[in-house]
């Protein structure tokens, strides 16, 4: 210890004394400009901490008293140290830390940590700990394990994100690896996770499942407590509702976390680093794309300038950068949209800079948490070739923390918050940084501070200030002295979001009228949001009670039904209330429809259906099948019923046993729609007899026999003929395996073609894959992707595939071999036979076709590339096909932002263009019934026409029945053997041209 300060020695490591004396200077020198970086212009970025001061940081927080305690994962990715938590001190004030003392160590391989009752709470799998410092010697003296059981997985997939809620539950991500967690020493009453987030309340020992895990690192909050998910690569989620509202619901969404982007391409998000990218050590076609997305932080603050006072931030720590995303609302949950266009808010140039984490500072500072890592994937998904040749412990011994403010704006006051200054913890409620606010609410609460609630009361009956009506009344709610009155207070706010928390804040007290009533009332709220909460809300009542609210509730489902009222998230909450309802409103709701209704509306009635049939409601299901009988109601929502309610009925244990009279009933009824000869009606009515025991009617088999010519007849419309072979797929596949397989012929549409695929990865017969191996050729590229995954993933197909891709009958490059799709066949199959014959095929790192030729221009990665001469190398061998800024023919894939990938990749894409080709990309011929061939990729195929692009850009438009064949080359049309034209140093001109941004 050094002048009080205890400087950590790495085991192993070689610090000599000398340096160690001077680490305190060098960490505060401060330059003016940090090299390597670019952050948003109206910010600055200062370094507030590195190595030796701090190493591998994924987590920070501070303390009321503004003491920084940061947690350190020396263990990650191989779990050989263990994670401590430092404190971090600024002794001189100037903002730059240059103090460390380690307040707790030996603590496994912790993820997270939060400041909690004078001490720090420690997600520590497969334990969270409470730690605490009694003496006040800045080291830990008192450790309590406060709950065991939660899995220990992948490290980048164990709980994490301690966050202490609004509603003062404390809330942590899953992870994404499940476990049966469980308070003190009595797992016989654990919890299974089942893949969701949780949220705890210490003291009752409760823990309770709020929803769909992201399975990422950190979850965030907005002012108003809505939660905010992120992983890999879908960004940016929100958790729309809690899980319990809908849990079991036959809703069309499994669950109810959103992804909220509205920036992504083909179901990623691009986003843009800066300077050469490195070599993606898997997926190189995500380079680019957000792929290691983490940290998500929300930042709400008035030290930020507009519109980044109130934003999401979001680390991606295999890009290098942190991302920033606005968001507003867009019905019942948010979009989030890009402050600026193809620029982010911080990226380094520097591949060893790993922001994992963000938080808030209590000053109003944004601290970026780098954990500093030369390789931050974990191995699961590195290569195991690749991984041999990498130092996965490099850059264990460093580590940074960045603060970011206003440019030219010092950061702001910050007060320690006083537990026992009662009247300054409630002032502090009013403060326009929302760390303050949520850490004043914490200790009242957490201090059980009763004397607060007559000045909490008459502070909300004073203030204007919604944020602060928020955290008062959830004080209150806190220290158990929440009361109805101001609850409906809350309730008819101006403010939405105060609203919508008033309503969560109702729930226990529905009870009284007062309350129940003004919740009823925002079932006709201008706000999507606040009608979804009232609903759900509602749902928690006992049917005795919403016996009484019961025609308001139903208006509210009536209103729903048409175009312009709520969204599907308002429908899911109302399908939660309407299905508790003492009386099945189905008939009521089912009269409504009309053949405006939109789809989403089909859907809450239909969930209605399979609720009603689940209960074995035979009364309320006759009464529904007779009236759409009876009435001219469209075909989609009559099919919609007898569809649900035969899926209903699958899912129920009520014996069909005694039901003669009610089973002759529908039979008549089934009878008459039947008679009617619409498509999707008779084959709804047909699921449902077969569901009931019912034979088919006579017009069913006579309507049927006719749907296995029908969808042959190329004179009818398309969405006719589709209709007809739905129908068929109630017959056994012997009787429809042939019209299958027609039906994939190059002149039908491409719906009947993927129709048509469906039933046949449905049928799961062994001879399918052999079959689709014979025609592939024949496929289009979009039907051709499709059958891919068919024989990918049915280990049945394996053999099939196996050997359509070893005689050449399919292009290795045509299976889009990622990493996973090559682990289907190299790993996650107990076959060892097909794990050989993949072997011989690809590795686990990837798909060289032209390793020699690899090899042999390896050397241009080492020479220094002239980007202007790489255009003359452009134009003559690339410009035929690509265009790179304003520069080529579009005909093959546009190259303009194709510097997102490194040297080495564009080497492999060049050199080696049949390893993975875009099917989009496949080169295939066209030989017309005059005998005319035409050779190109395929533009556009619609159900007349196909369009071909030809190499120079040209293209050729065929009509489908002038087409005598139609088949794929099986290669791109990129040709191999480009290199026979360059020499070393052209290809290093030419890889310098396309890395430029144009």
């Amino acid at each position: 210890m050094l002048n009080n300060q205890i400087l950590y020695v790495r085991p192993g490591a070689l610090y000599i004394l000398a340096y160690l004396l001077v680490v305190s200077s060098c960490v505060k020198k401060r330059p003016d400009v940090l090299p390597g970086f670019e952050i948003h212009p109206d910010f600055q970025l200062e370094l507030a901490a590195s190595e030796p001061l701090i190493f591998d940081p994924v987590d920070l927080e501070f303390d009321e008293n503004g003491l920084a305690y940061a947690l350190e994962m020396p263990g990650y990715p191989l779990r050989d140290e263990e994670s401590r938590i430092i404190i971090l001190e600024d002794t001189d004030g100037d903002g730059v830390f240059d103090q460390r003392t380690v307040y707790a160590d030996h603590l496994g391989v912790a993820s997270s940590i939060m400041c909690y009752r004078e001490g720090i709470l420690v997600a520590a799998p497969p334990y969270l700990l409470w730690v605490k410092d009694t003496d006040g010697d800045k080291t830990v003296d008192l450790r309590d394990t406060i709950m065991s059981g939660f899995s220990v997985g992948n490290l980048q997939h164990n709980f994490n994100g301690l966050t202490y809620g609004l509603d003062n539950w404390i809330y942590a991500a899953n992870g994404g690896n499940s476990g049966r967690p469980y308070f003190g020493l009595d797992s016989s009453q654990a919890m299974d996770l089942r893949g969701d987030d949780f949220r705890l309340r210490i003291d009752e020992r409760q823990i309770q499942r709020v929803g769909h895990s992201s399975g990422g690192f950190e979850l965030a909050f907005d002012q108003y407590g809505r939660m905010f998910e992120t992983h890999n690569l879908e960004h940016v989620s929100h958790l729309v509702m809690e899980g319990k509202y809908v849990d079991g619901l036959p809703l069309h969404r499994r669950h109810t976390l959103y992804n909220i982007s509205d920036h992504e391409e083909n179901g990623l998000s691009r986003i843009y680093p800066i300077g050469e990218q490195e070599t993606r050590v898997n997926h190189p076609e995500q380079s680019g794309y957000f792929s290691g997305a983490c940290g998500i932080t929300y930042y709400g603050d008035a030290v930020f300038p507009a519109p980044y006072n109130e934003a999401l931030f979001v680390a991606d720590c295999v890009l290098n950068l942190v991302h920033i995303d606005l968001f507003e609302p867009s019905g019942s949950t948010f979009a989030a949209y890009r402050d600026r266009d193809k620029v982010e808010f911080l990226a380094s140039t520097d591949r060893a800079f790993r922001p994992v984490n963000m938080t808030m500072g209590p000053e109003g500072a944004l601290y970026v948490i780098d954990m500093y890592r030369t390789v931050i994937e974990h191995p699961e998904w590195i290569p195991d070739d690749i991984e041999a040749t990498l130092d996965l412990a490099d850059g264990k011994e460093k580590g940074r923390i960045y603060k970011i403010l206003p440019k030219n704006q010092t950061p702001g006051r910050f007060q320690p918050l006083t537990r026992s200054d009662v009247k300054f913890l409630i002032n502090a409620l009013h403060s326009n940084n929302s760390w303050t606010r949520i850490n004043a609410q914490r200790l009242l609460v957490e201090g059980s501070r009763t004397e607060a609630i007559p000045l909490l009361t008459e502070a909300f009956n004073k203030t204007d200030n919604p944020a602060a009506k928020t955290h008062i009344l959830w004080t209150l709610e806190g220290l158990d002295a929440i009361r109805s009155e101001l609850i409906v207070k809350g309730l008819q706010d101006a403010e939405p979001g105060l609203r919508e928390n008033s309503l969560r804040m109702a729930e226990p007290h529905l009870v009284e009228e007062s309350t129940a009533n003004a919740v009823l009332n925002l079932l006709e709220d201008k706000h999507d949001r606040v009608r979804m909460w009232a609903s759900l809300i509602l749902s928690t009542l006992p049917s005795s009670q919403l016996e009484a609210y019961q025609q308001p509730i139903i208006e509210a489902g009536r209103r729903a039904l048409t175009a312009d009222q709520g969204d599907e998230w308002n429908r899911m909450a109302l399908v939660a209330v309407l299905s508790k309802l003492p009386q099945n409103p189905l008939t009521e709701l089912v009269v409504s429809l009309t053949p405006e209704t939109e789809v989403n509306a089909i859907q809450l009635t239909g969930a209605l259906s399979v609720v009603t049939a689940r209960k074995g409601e035979w009364d309320i299901m006759t009464d529904v099948i007779h009236g759409i009988a009876s009435s001219d109601q469209p075909t989609n929502v009559k099919a919609a019923i007898l569809e649900s309610f035969e899926r209903g009925l699958s899912e129920s244990t009520v014996s069909l046993q005694q039901r003669r009279g009610v089973l002759n009933a529908i039979r008549t009824d089934l009878d008459k729609i039947e008679l009617n000869g619409q498509l999707e009606e008779l084959r709804a009515s047909m699921l449902l007899r077969n569901r009931l025991g019912l034979s088919p009617s006579p017009t069913a088999i006579n309507i049927m026999e006719k749907s296995k010519m029908a969808m042959l007849d190329e004179s009818l419309p398309g969405d006719e003929r589709i209709k007809h072979l739905k129908l068929i797929s109630l017959l056994p596949f012997n009787e429809r395996e042939n019209v299958l397989y027609e039906m994939l012929n190059h002149s039908a549409p491409i719906a009947l073609q993927e129709e048509a695929l469906q039933q046949l990865w449905n049928s799961r017969k062994p001879e399918i894959g052999v079959k689709l191996v014979e025609i592939w050729s024949s496929l289009g590229p979009h039907t051709r992707r499709i059958a891919g995954d068919i024989l990918l993933y049915n280990e049945s197909y394996h053999d099939a595939l196996l050997t359509g891709l070893e005689n050449g009958s399919i292009n290795i490059g045509e299976m889009n071999f990622d990493l996973e799709r090559r682990r289907t066949l190299l790993w996650w199959t107990d076959n060892e036979n097909t794990k050989r014959r993949a072997e011989a095929l690809f590795k686990d790192s990837g798909v060289i076709n032209r390793r020699e030729v690899m090899e042999k221009m390896k050397p241009a990665l080492a020479l220094s590339g002239n980007a202007q001469k790489g255009r003359n190398v452009y134009e003559q061998l690339c410009g035929q096909c690509h265009v790179h800024g304003q520069i080529g023919q579009d005909v093959g894939p546009v190259l303009t932002e194709i510097g997102r990938k490194s040297k080495e990749s564009l080497l492999h894409d060049i050199l080696d263009p049949n390893a993975a080709v875009d099917t989009r990309y496949i080169n295939h011929r066209v030989i017309t019934t005059s005998g005319e061939t035409h050779i190109g990729i395929v533009e556009t195929e619609g159900d007349s026409d196909i369009t071909l692009k030809k190499m120079g850009g040209a293209t050729v438009t065929i009509h489908k029945s002038e087409v005598s064949s139609f088949s794929s080359l099986g290669s791109s049309m990129m040709m191999e053997g480009l290199e026979a034209n360059m020499s070393h140093q052209q290809l290093a001109d030419l890889l310098a041209y396309l890395q430029i941004p144009s």
